[in-house]
């Protein structure tokens, strides 16, 4: 399967070659392949990428709002009135341009992509003779046959450690610094007394440590080529230099309220009080005592449920009127 996505990504990597190779040697041509491949295929996935932190800011700036509007509409005691703050809902989405699938998408596409980009400078640096993707084999052993420094593309990491190390460490500092940056801006918006976001959160801070170390023992111990250091050194630069110009737009155009400030601050104080935990230990214990109000609340929460289900379908009834309406 995933020799799919090897025909683009050697498609990419022969055209650059034919360009670079008009003018160059062959180990020169081939080592700014590598650059411009990476160049090009992190330059395709920079708008999905953007697409992805933008939804993720405008859905922290919507949050005040919505979160006023979520409490109305659990407060809903009618059908017309969860149709009337559904409806709110929905212009909010609408005047924020928010799309949260559009934040999901680029992944679908992302690990695609560099799985096949893998599978490329891997199979090329391999020890099969035979072409690899839309590479031919006259190609591929002119790759094999290119050196860096001395040192050819296609040898393992671990044997020419002068030459590994600096590469290994520049990836090593660019993918931490990366990490660090996207790691704040997640601080910024996440919720802390919401569980998912707030391990998400503390994930996201453990790979600041893990990913380093990862990347440094398979480089010394795993069957990665030079090809492969390269690579990461050339894809870490680029991600941290895309982080840093969204980071700055964001700044400049998506700028965070103080009421998000607040929130945040609240959610922190809330979680290290542990005050969800002990509303749902007081609840408990009052169900305990009383069976009857458990069975009750039980009853009235299906019953809003069921209106909320209600009042989608009758908003949902209402656009469709409404837009042949538009059209005409």
């Amino acid at each position: 399967m995933l020799e799919v996505f090897m025909y683009p990504v050697s498609g990419i990597m022969k055209l650059w070659h034919l360009l670079f190779g008009s003018f160059l040697d062959g180990s020169a041509a081939w080592i700014l392949t590598i650059v411009f491949l990476v160049l090009t295929v992190r330059a395709i996935i920079a708008p999905l990428n953007w697409m992805s932190v933008k939804q993720g800011r405008i859905g922290a700036l919507m949050r005040p709002e919505m979160t006023e509007l979520n409490a109305e509409l659990r407060h809903a005691s009618t059908v017309d009135e969860a149709v009337s703050v559904l409806r709110q809902q929905r212009d909010l989405k609408k005047r924020f341009h928010h799309n949260p699938a559009l934040g999901c998408f680029p992944v679908f596409i992302v690990i695609p992509a560099f799985m096949g980009l893998y599978q490329v400078v891997l199979n090329v640096s391999g020890s099969a003779n035979e072409p690899v993707g839309m590479l031919t084999l006259s190609d591929v052993s002119s790759f094999r046959a290119s050196t860096v420094f001395g040192v050819p593309l296609t040898d393992f990491a671990r044997e020419h450690h002068d030459l590994v190390l600096p590469m290994l460490v520049a990836a090593i500092v660019f993918t931490s610094l990366n990490t660090l940056v996207t790691l704040y801006r997640g601080y910024l918006t996440t919720q802390f007394d919401q569980k998912i976001p707030r391990r998400l959160l503390w994930f996201m801070a453990l790979s600041v440590l893990v990913i380093p170390w990862m990347l440094w023992n398979v480089a010394w111990h795993g069957p990665i080529p030079v090809t492969i250091i390269l690579y990461w050194g050339c894809s870490y630069l680029f991600t941290l230099l895309q982080t840093l110009t969204f980071e700055t737009i964001l700044r400049r155009h998506y700028p965070l309220p103080e009421v998000i400030h607040e929130q945040r601050k609240d959610s922190i104080r809330r979680w290290r009080t542990k005050e969800r935990k002990r509303r749902k230990a007081e609840q408990k214990a009052e169900w305990k005592e009383n069976p009857q109000a458990k069975a009750e609340a039980k009853e009235a929460a299906q019953r809003h449920s069921a209106l909320v289900e209600e009042a989608k379908k009758v908003l949902k009834s209402s656009n469709q009127q409404e837009g042949p309406t538009a059209t005409e």
